[in-house]
């Protein structure tokens, strides 16, 4: 319990895979900060490179776990289960916290009340050992949280702090191997946790990495949507009725689903029109175009083979 005048402790939970080029400098941007309660805490998942040895040697205290390659989600839920803070910040091991971030964030939750706060963000590119700021994000969720959250917004786990009560009901699911922190986010929202904005930059997100699971396989990304649209599909329907724009929400993510997927896994690309279908019997796209035509002609699942053969033989 936090004596009076104490202020609370951050645990900063580093899931850290061959992550020999970028984890120091991740923890100094961690000891650049204006706050200085905190314990971090870093999972070296199974690092093949000089990780372990980096982290072995760093001259400031930092708590390891060393585990078999279990992926990141299984990291961070295992940090978690190691950490005692009041408040969890998420970090890769690429990614960097801006000095006020923990200062900001933790005000802002508690002067609100709120469970997560979140804030902007800058994409950065490394070359030559300069650093080069390559697009700043600045915004704010719009509209209905949840929907928001899944169709159209995201931002890294750096720009986000949750406080413990949030987290101690969450788990990272890690059976999506790319989208795990987005449905994270979601999970939080979909238990009506407050969240608050905190504007300015918060933390800078790395690009460009060499080993990016969405950059090596467009497949395992689409997969991942495909999956998490499912289950949001199962949770969701009992809204419909009182809320119409869940369903076109769910509908809308199987469509972006079917388009690509026609291309790289027509088998699955099926299974989501049948979905849709499912959904809606008589769907007909509501944007104008030849595949909207089709539909009303031969119907939508017949249209959208017939577009599938064409996306693969333009492509």
């Amino acid at each position: 319990m936090l004596q009076q005048n104490s202020k609370p402790l951050i645990s900063i939970i580093i899931p850290a895979y061959n992550a020999e080029q970028t984890i120091i400098q991740t923890l100094d941007s961690v000891y650049n900060s204006t706050y200085t309660e905190f314990e971090v805490i870093v999972i070296n998942d199974g690092s093949t490179d000089d990780t372990l040895l980096l982290l072995e040697q760093y001259p400031k205290p930092i708590k390891i776990y060393s585990t078999e390659n279990k992926g990141v989600s299984n990291a961070r839920n295992l940090g978690f289960e190691k950490s005692i803070g009041d408040y969890i910040q998420y970090l890769d091991a690429d990614d960097l916290l801006l000095p006020d971030k923990l200062n900001v964030q933790v005000k802002a939750l508690k002067e609100n009340n709120a469970g997560v706060a979140y804030g902007d963000w800058q994409k950065f590119e490394i070359e030559k050992n300069e650093t080069f700021i390559t697009e700043t994000i600045t915004r704010k969720i719009e509209g209905d949280l949840e929907i928001a959250i899944f169709t159209d917004f995201w931002c890294p786990p750096a720009a986000i702090l949750y406080s413990r009560d949030v987290c101690k009901k969450l788990r990272w699911n890690e059976t999506l191997p790319i989208i795990q922190d987005a449905r994270y986010f979601l999970d939080a929202a979909m238990m009506k946790n407050t969240f608050v904005y905190t504007p300015g930059v918060m933390a800078l997100y790395r690009t460009a990495q060499y080993n990016s699971l969405s950059k090596k396989n467009d497949f395992l990304f689409l997969s991942d949507i495909y999956e998490n649209t499912k289950d949001l599909y199962q949770i969701w329907k009992g809204d419909f009725a009182q809320k119409p724009e869940k369903r076109i929400a769910i509908i809308k993510s199987l469509r972006h689903c079917i388009n690509r997927l026609s291309i790289v896994n027509k088998n699955l690309a099926s299974e989501a029109i049948e979905l849709l279908l499912s959904i809606d019997p008589t769907y007909i796209p509501k944007e104008k175009g030849l595949l909207r035509s089709f539909s009303k002609i031969i119907g939508y699942k017949n249209a959208e083979n017939l577009a599938a053969w064409k996306r693969k033989y333009k492509g």
